[in-house]
């Protein structure tokens, strides 16, 4: 199963979910018609609204006028309407662009903790549309991408593997090996094989999002069998021990790690 199959069921289940906000945020007057509008489709007026509070002074600092900004983009990017969809062609960048805000705004990590779902969708959207640009060999399209989900969460380590790999395929090696490096370390925090380091940062506490875990093995096992077509096995054989803490269960992962690493 390629990955944009793959993930486009995963986004299937995750769009049974209505978006919602923690109902404590709900409670503010000045976001309670955004919250009304999503639950009603009126993704349009959402952005509206949203944009004239991200202008205002008074709330321009505020974190949830950016989600609704970026739920709103994600929703329109995921409508079955044809003419919604015409009239925002770059709903998605936009999505992520906003979420990107929407992390950044929040410095006390108050509301993006609540949004689990909604970053998860995300994530699974932006990772098939960054499957189709590899396919389709525009590597600097899906690293872009790619850098997007580095910016949500900085301790992703499927992120940066998979950027690393688009850095790869274009030709950009050494910021290809930066990028496997800083997810190795990642991985080898989660699985124990490496200590976190508080001077680097790369580290991580919580568990993986099955998205994050589907990139991950998939993106260690297309890396590694393209360093080693490259005559790089020992850097592939390296990528493969990193995940091996994590997949050594999985038929997929365990096929290519003993036809690399023996």
């Amino acid at each position: 199963m390629r990955l944009s199959q793959l993930f486009t069921a995963l986004a299937i289940g995750l769009m049974v979910n209505a978006i919602t906000i923690n109902d404590a945020r709900a409670q503010d007057p000045k976001y309670t018609r955004m919250l009304e509008d999503m639950v009603d489709g009126k993704y349009e007026r959402v952005l509206y609204r949203a944009i004239n509070f991200t202008e205002n002074d008074k709330t321009k600092k505020h974190p949830e006028p950016y989600y609704y900004m970026a739920a709103a983009y994600l929703r329109i990017y995921l409508s079955d309407d044809p003419e919604l969809q015409e009239s925002y062609p770059k709903a998605l960048k936009e999505a992520l662009k906003y979420a990107t805000k929407f992390v950044k705004k929040d410095k006390e990590f108050e509301y993006v903790v609540d949004q689990g779902e909604f970053f998860e969708e995300l994530r699974v959207a932006t990772i098939a549309q960054a499957d189709t640009e590899m396919d389709a060999e525009k590597y600097t399209r899906a690293k872009s991408l790619y850098n997007y989900l580095v910016k949500l969460d900085v301790k992703d380590p499927s992120a940066y593997m998979m950027r690393g790999f688009s850095n790869y395929q274009a030709r950009s090696k050494r910021d290809a090996y930066v990028d496997f490096d800083i997810a190795c370390e990642l991985v080898g925090t989660i699985t124990g094989r490496t200590k976190a380091s508080e001077e680097t940062g790369h580290y991580r506490e919580e568990p993986l999002t099955d998205s994050q875990k589907n990139l991950l093995k998939t993106s260690i096992i297309s890396a590694a069998e393209q360093l080693d077509a490259d005559g790089e096995r020992a850097r592939a054989v390296e990528l493969l021990e990193y995940g091996l803490g994590l997949f050594e269960a999985d038929r997929s992962f365990m096929v290519t790690y003993s036809s690399i690493a023996g």
